[in-house]
Parts: C-alpha cells; structure tokens; sequence
C-alpha cells in the first residue's frame, strides 16, 4: 500500500497553453505546482497524480518475480555520466578511465552553454571506444526560468535543432528533463517543462532518436505518475522512463527511507530500494511503458562523512549494492552511477575539494564540467568496485535470490559456464560463511574474489557489508543452503586491509577474532580461549569491581599487551533481566565495533568469547588492544577543579575547545555513549602536543545512523563534566550548547544537580555498606 505525505508544493502556469498571460512574475521563487491559484493543467497534474499513485494497491513483495528467471544482465546495465572536458588530455585521461572499467553506458550533459568543440572530442572517444551515448540535452538556467516565454522557447528550439543535428549518428538516445521536481534546480513551473517538452518531442522524434525523461529525481512518485499520464493523453510518452533511483537519503541502500513517515513509523509501509523500484516501474507499466532507466544516482562524501569514518570505501560498498539490487530488481534496463570525476560524488576524486558550478545547480541536474587537473586525479575504492561487479557480472545472466532479507542478500548469476554468488550483509552485520552455504559443496568454489577485485587467498568465514563473488567451478553447482541462517546480534567494523575476522566454535563456546591471517587467529584462539586464558598470566590488573580487567602479553608479539575485560559479579535481578540480552562480553565487543565503524578512537577489537550456555551469564570474555599513556580527562578536571592554570601545557579554556570537537563529532556520528565519564575518555598528547581523545568502556553505547538528540547529549555530557567546579561546568556547557545553536537552559541546569545529588547518595550508600561489612 502507499499513503504518500511529500506533496508537491511548487507555483505553475497552464499545462495546456504554455503561452498563457498567466506568467509569474521574475522576480518571484520557480515553482513547479500552484496550490493558491492553481490552473487547469495544475488540477489535471494533480488528478493524474492521484489517480496514478493508487493507494494501497501496489504493496508488492520485494522478491524476484516469478517467471522472470535467467536474466539477462548486460555491460550496458552499468553507466557513468561524464562532463565537457577542458583540455584534450583531461579528455584522454577520462576516456582511459572508461575503457579500464569497461563501461558501455554513458551520459553526458550538454547545454547552450558549452563548448561544442570539447564535448565532442568526449563524444566521438566514447564512440570510438564502442561506448553508447545518452546525450542530456540541458537549458541553462536562466531561460529555464523564463519558459514559456516566447524568446526562451525559441532559444530551445534552436539549441534542441542544433545539437541534434550535430550529435545524430553518434548517440543512443537523448534525454529531455532534469531534475523536474527540484524547481530550484530545474528552473521549470509546469507550464514551463510542458513548452520544453512539446518542443523536444517533435525534434528527437523527426531524428528518429530514442527519447529519455522527464527525469524525476529521488522517491516521489507522484511526479512520475502526474507527469506520464498527462503526457500519455498528449500521445508524447518517451520511449524510456527515467528516474534517479537515489537512496543516499534513507542511509544505506537496502535501508527503509524514514522520510515517507518517519523514523518511528517507517517500518509501517517497508518502503526500500526494491519497493520503490517495484512502484515506479508500475506506475511506468499502468501508462504502456516497460522500459526504465536510472540516469543518475550516488553517494556524497560529506553525507557519508556526518556517521561513518571511512566514507570512500562505504561510497564503494554502496555503490554495489545499489547496482546489484536495481539489477535484480529486473525493472530498470540501465544504472548510472553519477559523476565519473568529482570531489564529492566521482568514482575520480578531482582533487579541488570545490563543488562550485557555473549556475549553482546541483550536480543531479547539470554536470558541467570536468574540474581540476588530470594529473590530480585520483581512483577512489568506488572505481575499483565498479570494474570488478561489471567484470564478474557483465554479460551474466540472473537465476535468482537465494535470500533477500534486509539483514542479508545473497544473490545467483551464471556466466562463462560458472555460477557466481554474490553476497553482503547490512551495514555492521556478520553471516558465517558456513551457515550461508553447503560446506560440502566448498570443494566446488574455484576462487571468492572481494569487492574490488582481489582474489581471497581462502574462503572467508564471515560475509560483511562489502559484497564478495563466489565463483564455482560449473555453473551446475547449488551452494546455497535452502534453509539460510541470518546474521545473529554480532557487530563487525570494517577491518584494515591486511585483516579478517575468524570464527571460532567448540561445543560449549563460540567467538570471534580479527587477525592478520588465520596463523595469527589461531594463536590467539590457543592462547585466550575460554579454556586457556585462565592459565594467561595476569601482567597487570587494571580494575576489579563489576567487571574484572587485566592486562595479558599478546601471543602474536610478547612485547605488547593486550586488555581482557570479564563481568565478576552480577546484581540478582541483572541476572533476570539480560538473560535475553548478549552477554557482557559480546556487548563490549558490539560497543567497541560500532565507534570504529564511525572513525572514533577507541582501542581496538580482537576477540571475544561466550558460553553458549544461556543461562551463563558470567563466563564471556572481550579482548581488546592495550593503550597505554595513562592520562584520561579526569586527571586533567582534577587539576583544573584544585585551580591548576594548566595541566601538559593546556590551559582550561584551550582543552575545553578540543574536548568538545571530539564530543560533537562523536554525537554527531551516532554514539551516545551512557557512560561517559571522565576515566572512560583517554588523553593522548601527540609530538606536536596535540590532543587525541579516544573512548573505553563501551559496552554500555548505543549507536544509530542519525545524530544523538539534544537530551541525550546533555545526559552523557553531564557525568563527563560531573568532577569540574559548577562555574567550569556551566561554560563547557554553554560552549558545546552554543555549537548547536542552543542554550544550556535551566531545565538542563536542573538535571546536572539531580545528577549531582544522585551520584552524593551513591557514594554514601557504598560507604555505608562497607561499613556494615
């Protein structure tokens, strides 16, 4: 079902007399629908609209369809979209970074405002490398904002004319339309696209070309629907429908979009990548179309950046994932990834760290240009990805799912006489290899190839967040278990390069160790599993209350330490009520790996162990690198609470500033950490006397993929600051409030004495106790 809230809310003009009296004035906002005083083809849209969304009637399941099997999946699936080069050799150099990726699809924008003469050289390389080409016919905007003037129109004509004249014989097709529901991008009322499109239609359709649009942006599929039906009654259908298939706004791509009806009701109507796919090509099939192309979609870096801390190889794992839903979806016929070359969005970092376009428009809507020098150029972890998945997948065809779920895909593709698998998990999730597919068919695997196209020295035990192929040896071969097992409560975070993680198993105990190789996994498994790490010899005991913690040598290298965390007692109704919770051990390790998922500092994984027992709750271990150093923000409280001036140079003032860049930026990613005490935040001084702050203790962490809350922040900040004297505490505050935008008010004042005083009465409690004992 649909219930659709995002409406349009834009100005128009007639859709039937685009030469109406009726324009806005120019200095007034483009818009693309009037609600105030809506004209007939206002309501017609908006009939059209309604009538087309039909609620309620396309809830379909995000399956493959039946009798849709053996796909096929070709390298014109796969597509980039490229700009006018500004010099010969950038246009080399872009074209050399086609041919290495074997793409076949490419888009390319052209306006009245390029340089014919460099786009060409563009267009006649990728003809010359076998490439098709959709050319994005483009108005600039300043006459999109006077449609349907008559001198703008005109001016469209001329250039529509024109370029195809120049461009027929060497293109594929030409799309008309960009970004129509984004008027501020676009520059179109609805009258306005209309003259665009009268005027386009006839020319594309007496060059005998293959028109594309109107190129709806996003989920709102409204537009489409409006949009297809009017232009059906006018008998001006494009042969293909296109809409930019982004889901960079509901986090990852097989995520629900929390737009539609918020975060606490987006599970209501289940509306991911695959649904949505579903929907808008029904709306394209209700109005007798059954081509679809995705034009235009990505992943920005400074979006990514706001959660994850890595976001170059999030963008790459996104970006498969992505392309391979759209593909076995079996809707859309064509997948453009966005800009090849771009500081922000590119395959090829540009090296400008400058977004900045000729018109201000969003990239979406116009790609004008290649920016920055060739020389700097560089290939992000996205190029790499692409190659490989257009690689192994290029010229396949699709058997089928062998789970779709939104914790787990794993996905069947034969190709050259083999089959290959694909699989990935959602963001920080873990499958066992084993549990996935028949271990005695393992012999069939010949090689599993990674995400960006190196070969795996063994098979893996753990599926992630980056996909990875699995290539047998026939394509006659089932792996894939009927039954799959999906990913338990076990967080991952994405290991370095040279690393893995390593599952271990016995009877009566389960875990997991991220190693550099199996060797060392194993040395670590001998050395601090269950049975072992009793006999490990404690080098230090770091804290002995709730949790005992203790240092013992690392077996990989004596020299090193490594921190052993296990609960030593347990209040009774603890016992009762996380007896459905994981056990301590498995929450320090889950808490652990989702700050490093989102670039925090804190000391790094290496395994933990747990009874599979349910009812021991005492018996887990977490096992972590030892950092050493000693300094925490509680020392320097300490001295700046006895009216110390400075504490290693920094004066109270200077070290607050630092402190809440680093609180912010853990906010900001997610973290709200429950325990954020000034002995959990540790103080490293760098030879430059920098500040690196880094968390421990963080079983108690909750983590999203949003930013923490206003209250939640001050929750947290208030056991950091609790040691500083009130006048200290009140400036940290109205600092850190201040980078918000807000006020450390008296409602929050209140909680920090509350907080005061509930801490005073712990501490006598626990002094009257002792006393007692």
């Amino acid at each position: 079902m649909l219930i659709y809230f995002e409406v349009p809310i834009f100005v128009s003009l007639s859709f039937d007399n685009p030469t109406s009296a009726s324009l806005m004035s120019q200095t007034s906002k483009t818009r693309f629908f009037n609600f105030k005083n809506p004209s007939i083809g206002d309501l017609e849209f908006s009939w059209e609209a309604l009538k087309g969304l039909r609620p309620f009637q396309y809830d379909k399941a995000s399956i493959v369809p039946e009798g849709r099997q053996n796909h096929a999946l070709s390298k014109d699936f796969f597509g980039v979209c490229l700009a006018e080069p500004k010099s010969q050799e950038d246009c080399q150099k872009a074209l050399e970074y086609i041919r290495e990726l074997g793409i076949k699809s490419a888009g390319v924008d052209f306006s009245d405002t390029s340089d014919r003469v460099k786009v060409d050289w563009l267009v006649d390389g990728l003809v010359a490398e076998g490439v098709g080409v959709l050319l994005h016919l483009v108005q600039s905007l300043e006459y999109a904002e006077q449609m349907p003037k008559e001198s703008a129109c005109l001016q469209w004509r001329t250039f529509v004319k024109e370029s195809l004249n120049h461009y027929t014989g060497k293109i594929e097709a030409v799309e008309i339309g960009n970004t129509i529901n984004r008027a501020k991008w676009s520059g179109y009322s609805l009258g306005g696209f209309q003259a665009l499109w009268n005027i386009a239609y006839s020319i594309v359709k007496d060059h005998g070309l293959t028109l594309v649009g109107p190129n709806v942006t996003d989920f709102e599929p409204q537009y489409n629907a409006g949009l297809l039906a009017t232009l059906a009654k006018r008998d001006q259908l494009p042969d293909v429908h296109s809409n930019n298939l982004f889901a960079e706004r509901a986090g990852e791509p097989e995520a629900l979009d929390h737009k539609i009806l918020g975060r606490m009701f987006r599970a209501v109507l289940s509306y991911n990548l695959r649904k949505k796919i579903w929907l808008i090509a029904s709306i394209a099939s209700r109005n007798c179309m059954q081509r679809n192309w995705s034009t235009c979609s990505f992943w920005t870096l400074p979006r990514l950046n706001r959660i994850w801390g890595n976001p170059e190889e999030k963008m790459a794992d996104y970006l498969v994932r992505h392309q391979l839903i759209t593909a076995t979806s079996m809707q859309f016929e064509r997948n453009y990834w966005g800009p090849l070359i771009s500081y922000r969005e590119g395959l090829i970092d540009d090296g400008t760290n400058d977004r900045s376009l000729s018109d201000g428009r969003d990239i979406v809507s116009f790609y004008d240009c290649l920016l920055g020098e060739s020389s700097q150029w560089r290939a992000r972890p996205a190029f790499e990805a692409l190659k490989t998945l257009i690689s192994q997948l290029g010229n396949s065809h699709y058997v089928g799912a062998s789970c779709v779920n939104r914790q787990l895909e794993i996905h069947q593709f034969t190709k050259d006489g083999r089959s290959v698998y694909v699989a990935w998990t959602s963001n920080g999730r873990v499958a066992r290899f084993k549990d996935c597919f028949d271990e005695s068919n393992f012999h069939q695997i010949q090689h599993v190839v990674g995400r960006d196209g190196q070969v795996m020295a063994e098979i893996p035990d753990f599926f992630r967040g980056s996909p990875i192929y699995v290539i047998t040896k026939t394509e006659d071969i089932s792996l894939a278990r009927e039954s799959i097992q999906l990913p338990g409560q076990v967080v991952a975070a994405r290991p370095a390069k040279e690393q893995a993680y390593y599952d271990f198993e016995t009877d009566s105990w389960r875990g997991m160790v991220m190693a550099n190789s199996r060797g060392d996994a194993e040395l670590l498994m001998d050395a601090l599993q269950p049975d072992m790490i009793k006999q490990q010899e404690d080098i230090g005991t770091l804290r002995n209350s709730r949790n005992v913690i203790w240092k013992v040598s690392d077996p990989r290298d004596p020299q090193r330490s490594l921190v052993v965390k296990k609960p030593s007692t347990m209040a009774w109704h603890k016992r009762i009520l996380d007896r459905n919770k994981p056990s301590k051990g498995l929450r320090s390790w889950n808490g652990t790996a989702e700050i490093m998922r989102r670039g925090i500092e804190t000391p790094k994984t290496v395994a933990y162990f747990e009874s599979k027992d349910p009812s021991d709750l005492m018996n887990n271990w977490f096992i972590c690198e030892f950092m050493g150093g000693g300094l925490s923000v509680r020392n320097f409280w300490s001295a700046y609470a006895q009216g110390e001036s400075q504490l290693h140079g920094y004066t109270f003032e200077a070290f607050v500033d630092e402190l809440i860049e680093f609180t912010i930026t853990m906010h900001r990613r997610g973290i709200f950490f429950r325990d954020l005490s000034g002995g959990n935040v540790l103080v490293e001084i760098g030879a430059g006397n920098e500040l690196k702050f880094s968390l421990i203790d963080t079983a108690r962490a909750r983590c999203t993929s949003w930013g923490v809350c206003v209250p939640d922040r001050v929750s947290d900040l208030k056991r950091l600051v609790l040691k500083l004297q009130p006048k200290q505490q009140a400036y940290f505050m109205d600092k850190y409030m201040s980078r918000l935008g807000a006020r450390f008010s008296m409602r929050y004042r209140l909680t920090f004495k509350l907080y005061a005083v509930k801490t005073d009465l712990k501490r006598f409690k626990r002094r009257v106790i002792r006393k007692l004992r």
